[in-house]
């Protein structure tokens, strides 16, 4: 009897299994699904008892209206005001009048930094005396004169072909002897070169006056020089500038000078033979650069035209002899340029003291 009704009891539960993973298909009837349905509040539940028919599904209606456009929201609050072109501008302004300020300062400071090398430049010449003795004491080999009794080259007999380096001593037991060069080409001359032989051209742009500072070396000592120069009758020394759209001196407007021996700014140009400030040669003979038409100048750079022009002589007083450096401005914009030569001092004749 147990098996029997265990039996049954299996049967039933495989049946209510059955109807449960069949109900998809309708095939448990009295069976109830939940069935969910949209209406004004939202999905709701609702019971349906399966009666045992298919359950057809219908398509998707159509789109019901757009609903009513929300509320607007309230508007943020307005946000840090931006600089203004106005202040933009003013601080633009200040910061390239800042700019300028370094610039300017900075070309000062290569001005004195300039100057301060010309100094040393004039200091170490006069105290190379002792460095320059065993340099100034070799004689060329191939020469035979000593400086015994040669003050200067005039003392020498020579021709052209005997020109050459001799050892000479202008001022013996004063100054030691030392080389120079004897020109015999026509008038004997006794020349002492430097180390700015040749045309040299200004790279460096700059605009304020003399600005651009070139100081001059020589081959043996200031001492030296200066006794050469007391025992010539004359010295003379070259000196050009060729220029493009800059001056040299254009009335008190000097741009330009040479310093003397004693590091002296000198505001004559060579060829003055009068050495009035302000003067180049054309200025003394009239016939500077455009003066046809009227103009007042003294140099022919100062016409400030955009062709090369130049201005050139030699140098006399002996008193401001040998040139140690050249200085020049009006530099700054890019058609302007400018080249400088200095010759060799050249001393000719001989004071009989």
């Amino acid at each position: 009897m147990n098996q029997i009704i265990f039996i049954l009891l299996c049967f039933v539960a495989i049946w209510c299994v059955r109807c449960q993973l069949t109900d998809s298909e309708n095939n448990c009837p009295g069976y109830t699904i939940q069935n969910y349905i949209l209406g004004p509040d939202g999905y709701t539940m609702q019971p349906r008892v399966n009666d045992g028919n298919p359950i057809q599904q219908s398509r998707p209606g159509k789109i019901g209206p757009r609903g009513v456009q929300g509320v607007k929201g309230e508007k943020g609050s307005k946000g840090e005001p931006s600089g203004t072109p106005n202040n933009l501008v003013l601080e633009l302004q200040m910061l390239k009048r800042k700019m300028q300020k370094i610039n300017n300062d900075q070309q000062m400071l290569k001005m004195e930094v300039d100057e301060i090398k010309t100094l040393l430049d004039q200091n170490r010449s006069s105290l190379s005396v002792d460095q320059s003795k065993s340099k100034n004491n070799q004689v060329n080999p191939s020469d035979s004169n000593t400086s015994d009794n040669i003050f200067t080259c005039d003392d020498i007999d020579g021709d052209e072909n005997d020109s050459g380096t001799r050892l000479i001593s202008p001022d013996p037991g004063n100054v030691e002897p030392f080389n120079v060069r004897c020109d015999f080409t026509g008038t004997t001359e006794t020349v002492i070169e430097h180390d700015t032989m040749g045309e040299i051209e200004i790279t460096t742009k700059c605009g304020p006056r003399k600005c651009y500072k070139r100081p001059v070396r020589y081959d043996v000592s200031m001492q030296q020089i200066v006794a050469l120069i007391n025992r010539s009758s004359q010295c003379r020394q070259f000196i050009k500038y060729r220029c493009k759209g800059n001056r040299i001196f254009s009335g008190n407007h000097y741009e330009a000078t040479w310093l003397s021996r004693d590091g002296t700014q000198m505001h004559y140009w060579g060829g003055a033979t009068s050495r009035r400030v302000g003067y180049c040669a054309c200025g003394e003979t009239g016939t500077c650069r455009h003066s046809n038409r009227g103009s007042n100048y003294k140099c022919n750079c100062d016409n400030l035209d955009n062709d090369i022009s130049s201005d050139e002589g030699y140098l006399t007083d002996k008193d401001t002899l040998p040139v140690t450096g050249m200085q020049f401005g009006d530099l700054d914009s890019s058609h302007e340029a400018g080249w400088h030569t200095l010759g060799p001092l050249r001393c000719t004749g001989r004071n009989h003291n």
